[in-house]
């Protein structure tokens, strides 16, 4: 696999490329808020290549988040990208049902891009500017129900809502992000001591496997090729919030290796309900 193509593969676990921005949820006051908010900083090789910052509020029954995605240094060369995102929808007892996604972005040349997914009975409704052709690898609608917006499916992965603390991993995100129907399946590897380089955290955390699987809406040969994808690895950490009941689940450091050298997603800030979380660095 070349660099070119396993950067965004990367960036997809957390930072698929169609995010944006767009209408937030209904909110009650009267009921209490719990908000997660981290940055992230891609690496190749030790060098930047792009920056992502999400900010995600909790309050009952309801979610919204934004997130800013933005390339940088020799990886604009080959996919340059200013991504805003925004989602909101319902949160259950053990998932997320999307209300509505929005997303912009601004990549090479000034090309921009704008797509928009509503949800009606937990089936996407698409609508995208300028419009993109969707015939010849298109995704069944029976495919499309039940799935979550790339920008609510790495929510929930966060959330923490279908998991526990002692194994954050065992989740499996069902994802359409208007071309590509995909899944985002972890499970558990091992308990962790953590230390970051970068000092941002200390303290213990487990391991996980990440599998971006395609399962439709690509073309043959990448479909093909899947199975020849790094596997991706991820260190999570839970942070309880203020909020009873509420605990987070945070990837500190996300890494495949690849024949290129290791692709990396460092934290460098993290705050739950406007604090730094026990072992976070302020």
């Amino acid at each position: 696999m070349s660099r070119s193509a396993a950067l965004p593969l990367l960036i997809a676990v957390l930072a698929t490329p169609a995010w944006a921005a767009g209408g937030a949820g209904a909110e009650s006051p009267a009921q209490p808020a719990s908000q997660l908010q981290m940055a992230m900083t891609l690496y190749a090789g030790g060098i930047t290549m792009g920056t992502m910052d999400m900010d995600a509020t909790l309050r009952g029954d309801a979610y919204h988040v934004v997130s800013n995605m933005q390339t940088s240094g020799v990886v604009n060369a080959f996919w340059q990208s200013e991504i805003q995102a925004t989602a909101s929808g319902k949160l259950g007892a053990k998932g997320f049902q999307p209300g509505l996604y929005d997303s912009y972005d601004a990549g090479h040349a000034g090309r921009k891009q704008q797509v928009s997914l509503s949800y009606d009975g937990g089936t996407p409704k698409l609508y995208a500017d300028p419009v993109y052709a969707t015939t010849g690898f298109e995704v069944k609608p029976d495919d499309t129900r039940s799935t979550l917006d790339p920008l609510s499916a790495v929510t929930f992965i966060f959330s923490g809502v279908s998991t526990s603390s002692a194994n954050p991993c065992a989740v499996t995100a069902p994802v359409f992000d208007g071309r590509r129907r995909y899944d985002i399946a972890m499970s558990k590897v091992r308990d962790v001591d953590i230390r970051m380089d970068n000092g941002l955290y200390q303290g213990k955390g487990v391991e996980c496997e990440v599998r971006y699987r395609q399962l439709a809406g690509f073309r043959p040969n990448v479909l093909k090729a899947r199975e020849s994808f790094p596997l991706i690895h991820a260190w999570f950490v839970s942070f309880p919030s203020t909020v009873t009941g509420r605990d987070y689940t945070v990837p500190v450091r996300v890494w495949a290796d690849t024949k290129y050298g290791v692709l990396a997603m460092l934290a460098t800030a993290i705050r739950v309900d406007g604090a730094a979380p026990r072992g976070v660095k302020p």
